[in-house]
């Protein structure tokens, strides 16, 4: 959403443009960007989903007025009187609890746009389209209310809020027909639908410069509705886009009085009448009172915050807080839409109070036992994976149409009733389909040698019509083991890889070769087992899924039950060290058939002092300078110390009590 800070200061005094930017963001709402201009700025706010109630100038100023602890000025509005509904015939509460209709004739819609509105809705980038259209999108970016206006001599009969029947169509304000089915929420008069209700208008009721006499109308429409209408016909507008995340119910005669005001500083108004449902606006949040404890607020900030800034601060954003000795009620405004439990409003105070500002807390050692089932398990899991050297993907959900038919029975597969697309119809059975995507995608670009893993859910019919969803962590690996040139080391990954890897993470887990997966190579397939629970499978695609998919590389596969899974973990914690690590190279010359792990296992079982950790970084064979039977290793060796910054004397004293200890059980020579 794009505002001027212009517009901005009408509300809030603000000095410091660079100052709010800062704030804005500290607040939740992210600037996007922002543009300079002579005498004003424009700033791009990209605006979470659940914060409908700043997607105004208004709403933001609110928003701001609890950080910079000033009262906003509030809009200027004229103040309307109620008529009865007679131009309204009937409105369905399931569609809309609070309908207003404002009626103006004798109406002088070929004026100019004031320049003021005109420049302020290119900034916020609005299409302007004539005086009472731009008048009516100001407001609705000024205090976040979406209008529509009908051109009164094109309205037969009264208007009603009703559901669409079936097979009537609207041609519609972008030129489009849209076919209507009974779930699709209108605006109708005797002659049929004038607009998808809080979406688009109809071009057969359109407002033009010769309009004389017109009817605004300002609701409060189901957001459920309105979103699924929008998605129905895929069109957003500026009003849908409000509608479905939510808009004030209590606002819209507000916004009506507002659109006369505006319009009576450039038209002498003769008359003009202001008709409204008689029905109680409601929505689930209306007049929601919460009662809580006010040393809830320490206990999950872990911050002492003080009565006064919590008042203070739920006061600026609209929530009248009542504090009696230590408990404290907030009433809920009718624009809050996302607060709904005692930690919300906990949230509001953090936000406001800057969580920059907040003690760090170091975080306690803790050596209890981890459950898998529970989210800290899993993640402690997934990193064990990834320092095995796997990559963490996350892919769709859905899968293409009849995709499935090589790894599950058709009957088990469940079909989308109204997919997204046609390679979102089916959802997935498995992990592996995904998997094997990005595989692909990785060796089609030279890119062979992978290690992926995933986290989700898969979902199956059964038998008896049953759905079940089940939580999965399933890979795959391909290529070989290692990336470099020594000789002696590199060799393609198979089974074994597969099941060491799983073996180290998951050490009580078996593994029982079978037969009876189609989707599986019949002679590399296996259950993996817990006991004598089945909580996994792994192996090797079939030829048929190799064939689906075109990969020719070697792939294995493993997919385990997150849910069947039973681990405890006592997890231990030390310090990393602070000081400098030293790094030291030593080049041998040993027999052929010594391979780099018998050196690497010799030396850590030795453990020698300050050394951390040790590996080959190179092997050299030459007949000429070593004979057909050495070769020349070099081991890289790493020294630290928990407490203090080592000598190179030190260092250099293990060296050689290594060199000694290489010698006597290899018949190592070092290589000059």
């Amino acid at each position: 959403m794009k505002i001027s800070l212009n517009w901005l200061k009408e509300y809030l005094d603000i000095k410091d443009a660079n100052q709010l930017l800062s704030r804005l963001t500290s607040m939740g709402l992210e600037v996007d960007t922002v543009t300079k201009l002579k005498r004003d700025m424009v700033i791009d706010i990209d605006m979470t989903p659940n914060r409908a109630d700043c997607l105004s100038v208004f709403g933001i100023a609110r928003d701001l007025s609890a950080v910079y602890k000033k009262k906003i000025k509030q809009p200027k509005r004229v103040k309307l009187s109620k008529k009865d509904k007679s131009f309204i015939k009937s409105v369905n509460k399931k569609i809309s609890t609070s309908y207003g209709l404002l009626l103006i004739e004798n109406f002088d819609n070929t004026i100019k746009t004031p320049k003021f509105i005109s420049d302020r809705l290119d900034l916020a980038g609005i299409s302007r389209i004539n005086f009472i259209v731009d008048v009516l999108n100001y407001v609705m970016i000024d205090i976040g209310q979406p209008m529509h206006v009908f051109d009164k001599d094109k309205i037969k009969g009264k208007l009603s809020v009703r559901f669409a029947k079936k097979g009537e169509k609207i041609k519609a304000l972008d030129d489009n027909e849209y076919i209507l089915s009974s779930e699709v929420p209108v605006i109708a008069d005797d002659n049929g639908p004038q607009a998808i209700a809080g979406v688009i208008g109809s071009n057969n009721s359109s407002v033009n410069n010769k309009s004389t006499s017109i009817i605004i109308e300002s609701a409060f429409f189901d957001p459920n509705l309105i979103r699924k209408s929008s998605k129905k016909y895929r069109l957003q507008t500026e009003s849908s886009y409000r509608f479905e995340r939510g808009v004030d119910p209590l606002l819209n005669d507000f916004a009506l009085g507002r659109v006369v005001s505006i319009i009576k500083d450039y038209l002498k108004v003769d008359k003009y009448e202001y008709i409204h449902t008689n029905s109680k606006p409601i929505a689930r949040h209306i007049g929601k009172t919460v009662n809580m404890d006010l040393n809830i607020f320490e206990k999950l900030l872990g911050e002492k915050i003080s009565q006064t800034f919590v008042k203070n601060t739920l006061s600026y954003l609209g929530f009248k807080p009542i504090i009696r000795k230590n408990k404290i009620k907030i009433s809920v405004p009718s624009y809050r839409f996302d607060i709904s439990i005692a930690e919300d409003l906990i949230e509001e105070v953090a936000r406001v109070y800057g969580y920059d500002n907040f003690t760090e807390m170091p975080l306690p050692l803790s050596q209890r036992p981890l459950n898998l089932k529970s989210k800290k398990s899993i993640n402690y899991f997934l990193d064990l994976l990834s320092s095995r050297g796997y990559n963490e993907i996350i892919t769709y959900t859905f899968l293409p149409k009849d995709s499935q038919y090589n790894s599950n029975v058709k009957t088990s597969v469940i079909n989308v009733l109204n997919p997204i697309s046609e390679d979102k119809s089916e959802m997935r059975t498995t992990m592996m389909h995904g998997l094997l995507k990005t595989a692909k995608y990785n060796i089609s670009r030279q890119n062979p040698n992978i290690k992926f893993f995933e986290l989700g859910k898969i979902y199956k019919k059964h038998k008896d019509n049953t759905i079940s969803e089940e939580s999965v962590l399933a890979g795959i690996l391909s290529g070989v083991n290692y990336e470099t040139n020594i000789k002696q080391l590199q060799k393609p990954l198979d089974f074994y890889d597969l099941k060491g890897d799983l073996l180290s993470i998951f050490p009580n887990l078996s593994f029982k070769g079978i037969k009876n997966l189609d989707h599986m190579s019949s002679s590399c397939q296996s259950h993996i087992l817990q006991g004598q629970k089945i909580v996994g499978l792994c192996g090797e695609p079939s030829l048929e899924i190799y064939k689906q998919f075109n990969i020719k590389n070697k792939i294995l596969y493993f997919e385990l039950s997150t849910e069947l899974l039973n681990l405890e973990y006592n997890i231990k914690y030390k310090p990393i060290s602070v000081f400098p690590k030293i790094q030291r190279d030593l080049t041998l010359v040993v027999d052929e058939n010594v391979s780099g792990d018998d050196i690497i296992d010799a030396v850590e079982r030795k453990s020698f002092n300050y050394m951390i950790n040790s590996k080959i970084s190179d092997i050299f064979y030459s007949k000429k300078e070593f004979g057909a039977d050495k070769k020349s290793m070099t081991i890289g060796l790493i020294f630290q110390d928990n407490k203090r910054t080592l000598l190179d004397t030190e260092v250099s004293e293990e060296i050689s009590k290594i060199i000694s200890y290489l010698q006597d059980k290899f018949n190592a020579v070092v290589r000059k």
